[in-house]
């Protein structure tokens, strides 16, 4: 049965246009009359059951033949963080103009080999020429493994990759060699030199599908451990 509410509505919607209407930016709050009619969202095939940001379910509705739905339930339904501006009242779906996703969340490596990985969020981090890294990882090699690695799935979505890398501080110095493959064919090789800093390289993926990231070195040995990260990571 349908049923109708007069109120104030306030907070993000988004719009699904039944009807054509004409929309007009405006502030302020108005009383109106909207109908709830038990509406559901389905999502390719599967029915979503819309919540806010405390978990309570949200009930989509109609104003004037236009459906409205939470945006934030939408926003999670298809992959998309939400955030709201109250200063500027934009409400953003994705990564904000200007700012750029934390490469691990695009495209995090499905494998490591002697890896470790840090994340802002866990307050992890490690440092390069004395300046503090995270959203990123370490290699660690030590004498029964002089090769260490991460195998990212790209499915041919990207042009190319940029990442800072250098030599962990404090740790043994050693010399190591970075060698980026792309789908099986080594398509990057630079020495690492523990006295080096830190420095960004840019890898042109040309749409590969697959890329292994791998440091190497001839110098571990009984007492040899050698580290160096990557951080500052982006895809294009």
């Amino acid at each position: 049965m349908k049923k109708s509410m007069k109120g104030i509505v306030a907070g993000a919607v988004v719009a699904s246009t039944l009807i054509g209407s004409s929309i007009i930016a405006s502030t302020g709050s108005v009383k109106i009359d909207v109908v709830y009619d038990n509406i559901k969202i389905v999502l390719d095939g599967e029915q979503l059951d819309p919540k806010d940001a405390n978990g309570q379910t949200v009930e989509p509705f109609i104003y004037n033949g236009t459906t409205y739905l939470p945006v934030r339930a939408i926003g999670n339904a298809i992959g998309k963080d939400v955030s709201w501006d109250g200063v500027e009242k934009v409400v953003y779906l994705g990564a904000k103009p200007g700012e750029t996703a934390d490469w691990l969340d695009v495209c995090a490596p499905y494998q490591y080999k002697e890896g470790k990985e840090y994340k802002l969020e866990n307050n992890e981090f490690f440092t390069m020429s004395g300046k503090k890294y995270t959203n990123g990882y370490t290699f660690y090699l030590w004498n029964a493994y002089k090769t260490a690695e991460a195998l990212y799935n790209l499915d041919g979505k990207y042009q190319s990759v940029s990442f800072t890398v250098g030599h962990i501080d404090d740790t043994t110095r050693a010399n190591a060699t970075l060698n980026v493959y792309l789908d099986g064919i080594i398509a990057y090789t630079k020495e690492l030199k523990y006295d080096d800093l830190a420095q960004k390289v840019t890898i042109p993926l040309d749409g590969a599908l697959h890329m292994k990231i791998e440091l190497t070195s001839d110098e571990p040995g009984n007492t040899y451990d050698i580290y160096y990260g990557i951080s500052e990571g982006e895809f294009k």
